[in-house]
């Protein structure tokens, strides 16, 4: 659908855009399951701004080259997000390691003259590999971005292959050099210690977890219960691990039913769950196969930010057909790209915000 084929209907919470023909399968949902990140959680300041930092070490450690990822990296990172394989926020730093090396070895030093002029000359490459990647579903993450690399004639390289030594990825936080650098600077010293074990190279004081802001409160959640007529009938289904959204969430964990959440990220931390956790990795459905079968679900709604969250409904609808879809984009780095894939997807909800949602849900039951 366009988006102009939604219905725009207006509640205490504001306007939100509802799909015609999903409105009274909505009337009906009677468990809800969030996605965390850019749903519950604003992350803009902490894995995104997480992943642009450590691209920048990587690469300027690997090939002395300083690219200003901060100032450029957000749209980067949304379009090798829409491919619809990169959940994992060290698969999204690998993606974006790889293509700016990539960028840098097409534009030598001599060819582009004064450092700025070369690193714009860089960054305009960059934008031309990620619009072509991007191009069409990725959905493999990591092996996804080592696939187009090996068949596109001229982006492979003994350079490249140096470079992927270099990052050490995959691999775990441990082992890795680019996991490494990513959880030291997400998580701090102190919590990555407290999560790994081992104290981290290099030592930061303040993680950028801690500029977390939540974009739900408990009002919201009881409001939701309430819709849910009081039951406990909400879950989680995230990409980061349980350690990470309890340190964000805090008390506000308790609204979950924890065995019927999912936590695909803690493979990352445990290597022992990796073969568990797989089957779960997005845009897999099974997670929300799960949360239909332990909140006894008649209609279940999924609220996500990203395309791997729409694309795990899709999934889940093999097995059970009312998993309903509410897309969230406000979180996003361009609203209008966000509002134009959820609607051309047929999501059966749009919103800016999550807290939006409860009075949605309210006015259609009336």
């Amino acid at each position: 659908m366009k988006p102009d084929s939604y219905k725009v209907m207006g509640s205490d919470g504001g306007n939100v855009m509802v799909r015609p023909e999903s409105r009274d399968a909505l009337k009906k949902v009677d468990a809800v399951v969030f996605d965390c990140d850019g749903t519950l959680i604003d992350v803009r300041e902490s894995y995104d701004a997480t992943i642009m930092r450590t691209v920048r070490t990587m690469v300027e450690g690997f090939s002395a080259v300083s690219l200003p990822m901060e100032e450029v990296g957000g749209q980067m990172i949304l379009k090798i997000r829409g491919t619809g394989g990169f959940n994992s926020d060290w698969d999204t730093t690998y993606a974006l390691s790889l293509l700016s090396e990539v960028a840098i070895e097409q534009c030598p030093r001599a060819e582009t003259g004064a450092e700025g002029a070369g690193v714009n000359r860089i960054l305009a490459r960059l934008r031309e590999l990620i619009a072509e990647f991007s191009s069409k579903k990725r959905l493999e993450g990591n092996r996804s971005i080592d696939l187009y690399l090996s068949s596109r004639p001229g982006l492979e390289s003994d350079r490249l292959r140096e470079f992927r030594k270099f990052l050490g990825f995959p691999g775990s936080a441990t082992q890795s050099p680019m996991a490494r650098t990513f959880d030291q600077i997400y998580y701090g010293g102190e919590l990555y210690r407290e999560v790994y074990g081992v104290g981290p190279a290099v030592w930061y004081d303040d993680g950028l977890i801690d500029r977390e802001t939540l974009f739900v409160s408990r009002e919201d959640l009881i409001r939701f219960r309430k819709i849910l007529g009081g039951k406990k009938a909400m879950a989680i289904a995230t990409g980061r691990p349980f350690v990470a959204v309890k340190h964000t969430l805090g008390s506000l964990l308790s609204y979950f039913e924890r065995d019927a959440s999912v936590y695909i990220g803690d493979a990352e931390i445990y290597p022992e769950l990796a073969s568990e956790m797989a089957k779960y990795r997005k845009p897999s459905g099974a997670s929300l196969v799960l949360a239909h079968r332990k909140l006894s679900a008649n209609v279940m709604l999924y609220i996500g930010d990203s395309a791997e969250d729409r694309l795990m409904v899709d999934d889940a609808r093999k097995r059970y057909g009312e998993i309903l879809f509410a897309g969230i984009y406000g979180s996003s780095f361009s609203e209008g790209a966000q509002i134009s894939y959820f609607a051309g997807t047929d999501s059966d909800l749009l919103v800016r915000s999550v807290n939006q949602i409860p009075p949605a849900l309210e006015m259609m039951r009336r």
